[in-house]
């Protein structure tokens, strides 16, 4: 028997009473089967018996609210100087100053590359290496690609360096 068809006026009392006590059940066995889920669920997930905890081991954990305290009961001090261990050189620096220093300290700056270069080609110097592996690295330290102002007589000297031995 479909609702649409039936209206509530021409059934009886008992069958009223009936089709409520049908759609009360169904209402009832919905929510505790929606509750055994979730039940069955947080056990299955293991954090059914996580909210189970008593006053005294809450107390721990209270936040504090009182002038002068952190939340954790701390005595707070702002003037305290924020100070960072470099990971590399062991230095204790400012945290303002923590990011500019690490980037100097691991060669990763925008001046990185040259300061490289410049290394490599101390140490080509230093070793005793063929003379041909030094002509290798001579572009490294190479002037022609500079962009600072040189004096014109400089370049004139290279240019006529590189035509002589080019003939």
């Amino acid at each position: 028997m479909k609702m649409e068809e039936v209206s509530v006026s021409s059934l009886d009392n008992s069958k009223l009473e009936a089709l409520a006590q049908d759609i009360l059940s169904d209402l009832v066995e919905d929510a505790c089967l929606g509750l055994c889920f979730e039940v069955h669920r947080a056990v299955k997930q293991g954090y059914f018996f996580l909210d189970d905890t008593d006053q005294e081991s809450m107390r721990d954990f209270e936040i504090v609210d009182q002038p002068g305290l952190d939340v954790f009961g701390q005595v707070y001090n702002q003037w305290k100087n924020k100070e960072c261990v470099c990971p590399n050189c062991s230095r204790s620096i400012a945290a303002s100053r923590f990011a500019p220093h690490l980037e100097k300290c691991l060669g990763m700056g925008r001046n990185s590359s040259r300061i490289a270069n410049r290394r490599i080609v101390t140490g080509n110097n230093t070793n005793n290496k063929s003379e041909s592996d030094q002509e290798d690295n001579d572009d490294v330290n190479d002037n022609d690609w500079s962009y600072g102002a040189e004096k014109k007589g400089d370049a004139l000297v290279v240019l006529a360096c590189v035509k002589f031995q080019c003939d």
